[in-house]
């Protein structure tokens, strides 16, 4: 015989709770306290990123007028035809005379040439960027006159500092020392002689 044993008792069905009206009233005021409060957030962002975008546009406006000037500024200062022609010029004829004195080097190092060791301490010595544009070397009295061009007005003293360790030059000081800056050009013509008054008709 089969006997049934009913164990879902009333006790143990789920009880249906009933909202009541002062929960409801807590509930809609706590969702609109986070809705409100979530509104306020994103107001204050938007009102944070409108700033920023002003800023950005302000900071661009600056630009735009900077590059203005700018390409203003780089149109007024195209260099002029006619200097360009002329310094072309120069710097072909300075040319010419930087390989006529690596000629004289050339003939300076080779045997029986003639030439002086003061000429070949003059040709040796010369640093990049300096062009000798003449040379006057005498024996009775002994003088010498050295002019030349340069873009580096710097390195004239450090071409007579080494001609004065070369073994030629030992003893010799030079008292004339000119530079000269023409009104035109971007390089510098210096005067070196080895006693005042040398050259000053020049």
């Amino acid at each position: 015989m089969i006997q049934q044993v009913n164990l879902y008792t009333s006790e143990l069905r789920p009880q249906q709770q009933r909202l009541s009206a002062p929960r409801a009233l807590g509930v809609v005021i706590a969702l609109i306290v986070v809705i409100a409060g979530y509104g306020a957030w994103l107001n204050q962002e938007q009102h944070q990123l409108a700033q920023q975008v002003n800023g950005l546009e302000k900071q661009n406006a600056r630009l735009d007028e900077a590059v203005t000037s700018l390409a203003g500024a780089v149109e007024r200062r195209q260099p002029d035809p006619e200097l360009e022609a002329a310094l072309e010029r120069i710097s072909e004829t300075l040319a010419r005379r930087q390989r006529l004195l690596e000629r004289v080097e050339g003939l300076v190092v080779s045997p029986g040439s003639g030439f002086s060791p003061q000429m070949a301490a003059l040709a040796r010595q010369i640093p990049e960027n300096v062009w000798l544009t003449g040379i006057v070397l005498e024996a009775q009295p002994q003088r010498i006159q050295i002019e030349g061009r340069t873009r580096a007005s710097e390195k004239v003293p450090l071409y007579l500092e080494q001609l004065g360790r070369a073994p030629a030059f030992t003893g010799r000081t030079f008292g004339v020392f000119r530079l000269d800056r023409p009104d035109e050009g971007n390089w510098v013509d210096f005067f070196v002689a080895s006693e005042p008054g040398a050259g000053e008709d020049s």
